[in-house]
């Protein structure tokens, strides 16, 4: 009976300890902690936001005519290389780093969104007509400045192209200087290209496409005034989007004349460097505009002055990149087809009312637009090629219309367990993306484009996938390509347009057999300026115990803002340190975030219940250094 006692009396005060214990326990762990931005110690939550991207300023001004927008790429590396047959060609094996367009003043003024991972290294390339195609550049204090105009530098006169002293063979209309600048330039017949007359062209003859058959013929254009009159001719030159430096010129013969009668033609040049890229060193020695005088050249190779009598025909011909090869190419293209050695025609022309243009094609591309030139008489009748006419560029821009898409991809991550601490293996959900957003001239977001595939859950629980965009669900139609279930789609309770991906990352994994891809197109029924809206993967999101309702558990990037349905008196509880108030979301004081966005990655994937860290060495070197050092942990 005493030991009976005894023992309940041990067993009593035991029940009671730990129930004190408890008690303890569960009233430290309602305690909230209190948010000090100037505190210490755990209390202090870390302050990087482990962003793989960065903001910049960029700032382009091309000198252009008034109301002529021109399109540019923004590269971090060379864009361009050699192919196999020494042509230097664009590369495809990268993708510009930002594509926007300018305005009609040909200035761009905004914050762009890129990699972190970038150097320091800025090319801007564009293929429009009329400008530069490209100029190297640098990045300084994350802003690029590009003051974009004709660097045409004057040299010592001379008959020379670099090494090169013209044979006989070729003919001369006077001197020009070391970067291929002709001394006999035309000032009287220079013309300011305008906006209307370039995009017309750019319309017609577009780069990277096909040239209407339509357009392509032997140009050789005849002289045929009907009244008689002193016919003087002329040469504007345009631009074009050829990387070699060719040697431009023409030759006359008599209408009617043999193949080789035209071959033996004398061959005078007009333009020693047509080259105006800027690839590789390359000097450029002219502008959009710029014009020389022809001389007649009669059947015995004479120059006859400037006066053409009728009956005469003006051929043309490109010596392939031979300004900065001492004169010598491996292919020469002429206007008259049957002196090309390939058997091709080479050439194409189409007249802007009383504009004529003639575009060459120098190498194996189908586009024609490689250089580009104006031919014109005095008086205008004299010169009437059997050319097709095509319409003028009315000048407005249609904001419905697509002017170019960028292309956006990655992989999110998130821990399911927040607020409290997890396991930091980032793996709870993971979901790449891959999106293509299309724009219109002005800048302005038209339509999305968004693929986002279900890789990985490794989570016990049952957790969501949505993305919520800056622009009003009113101004948002969406598609998916295939709807497995009620609940995909925007979300009609929410005022921003937020779209409900999958509910279950287990059920569209199959519990990690498979991965799962969702389609989704999002038309703007307002386009918004790429600013205001963002780039993907925009306010991505997950959802955890798959609830779709309200004071539901939401897990965003670190600084996202929650939605609406979001419980927000989680916040400030667990391991979490966020200010609502202050804008601050989803931060912590530990090394490790709750999600994490990888730009540019292609693969990830950690070890369950280890932290990311493990698996990426460099990862912890890229926390301590604030991200400005081992910016592409997550690509080794």
């Amino acid at each position: 009976m005493t030991k009976k006692a005894n023992f309940y009396a041990i067993h009593g005060a035991f029940y009671y300890l730990l129930c004190s214990v408890l008690v303890i326990l569960m009233v430290s762990g309602c305690t909230r902690d209190v948010y000090d931005p100037n505190g210490g110690g755990e209390d202090k939550p870390n302050s990087f936001d482990f962003s793989t991207t960065s903001t910049i300023q960029l700032n382009v001004k091309y000198d252009v005519p008034e109301g002529y927008k021109v399109l540019f790429n923004v590269y971090f590396e060379d864009p361009f290389t050699t192919d196999e047959g020494g042509q230097t060609v664009l590369r495809t094996d990268i993708t510009p780093a930002i594509t926007r367009m300018t305005d009609e003043n040909g200035e761009y003024h905004a914050k762009e969104i890129v990699a972190a991972d970038h150097g320091s290294d800025v090319y801007i390339y564009t293929s429009y007509v009329g400008v530069p195609g490209l100029v190297q550049t640098t990045i300084t204090d994350n802003v690029i400045n590009a003051d974009i105009e004709w660097k045409l530098t004057d040299g010592i006169p001379q008959t020379r192209a670099d090494k090169w002293d013209p044979s006989t063979e070729y003919g001369l209309l006077g001197t020009w200087q070391t970067n291929g600048r002709p001394n006999y330039l035309d000032s009287e017949g220079e013309l300011v290209l305008s906006a209307s007359v370039l995009k017309t062209i750019r319309n017609t003859i577009q780069e990277g496409g096909i040239c209407p058959q339509t357009y392509r013929q032997s140009a050789d254009f005849k002289v045929d005034d009907l009244q008689g009159r002193d016919t003087e001719v002329s040469v504007r030159f345009i631009g074009g989007n050829s990387s070699a430096a060719s040697i431009f010129g023409y030759y006359c013969y008599k209408d009617g004349a043999s193949v080789k009668e035209i071959k033996a033609a004398k061959k005078y040049i007009v333009f020693p460097n047509t080259h105006t890229a800027g690839y590789y060193g390359k000097p450029i020695g002219l502008k959009g505009g710029e014009c020389v005088k022809l001389h007649y050249i009669d059947e015995n190779g004479v120059d006859k002055g400037t006066v053409f009598p009728n009956g005469v025909r003006i051929g043309w011909f490109l010596l392939n990149n031979a300004f900065v090869k001492e004169g010598k190419t491996d292919k020469i293209c002429y206007s008259t087809t049957a002196l090309n050695g390939d058997g091709r025609t080479h050439t194409a022309a189409f007249r802007i009312n009383d504009f004529v243009v003639l575009s060459f094609e120098d190498y194996t591309d189908y586009d024609y637009n490689d250089v580009q030139f104006n031919v014109w008489s005095n008086p205008i009748e004299a010169i009437a090629p059997d050319v097709p006419s095509v319409t003028p560029d009315p000048g407005t821009d249609d904001d419905r219309s697509v002017a170019y898409r960028m292309t956006y991809k990655g992989i999110l991550a998130f821990e399911d367990n927040w607020p409290n601490k997890g396991d930091y293996d980032l793996n709870d959900v993971i979901v790449k993306y891959n999106s293509v957003l299309a724009f219109n001239t002005s800048n302005q977001v038209l339509s999305t484009e968004d693929t986002f595939t279900a890789l990985w859950s490794g989570a016990s629980l049952k957790n969501g996938f949505a993305y919520q965009m800056n622009t009003d669900r009113s101004n948002v139609v969406t598609e998916f390509e295939n709807i497995s279930d009620t609940s995909q789609g925007l979300d009609r309770e929410l005022a921003k347009a937020t779209v409900n991906v999958f509910t279950n990352a287990l059920v569209a994994t199959e519990n990690n057999t498979k991965t799962a891809s969702y389609k989704i197109k999002n038309t703007l029924t307002t386009p918004v300026d790429h600013e205001t809206f963002g780039v993907a993967p925009y306010n991505p999101f997950i959802m955890v115990h798959e609830n779709l309702g309200n004071n539901r558990c939401e897990v965003h990037l670190v600084n996202y803002k929650p939605t609406e349905k979001a419980d927000m008196s989680l916040f400030h509880t667990g391991k979490d340190l966020s200010s609502p108030n202050s804008g601050v979301y989803y931060v912590a004081a530990e090394n490790y975030p709750f999600a994490i966005q990888l730009v540019d990655a292609e693969d990830f994937s950690t070890t369950e219940t280890e932290s990311v860290d493990i698996t990426y060495s460099d990862f912890i070197k890229w926390v301590k250094s604030n991200g400005s050092e081992y910016k592409d942990w997550y690509k080794k």
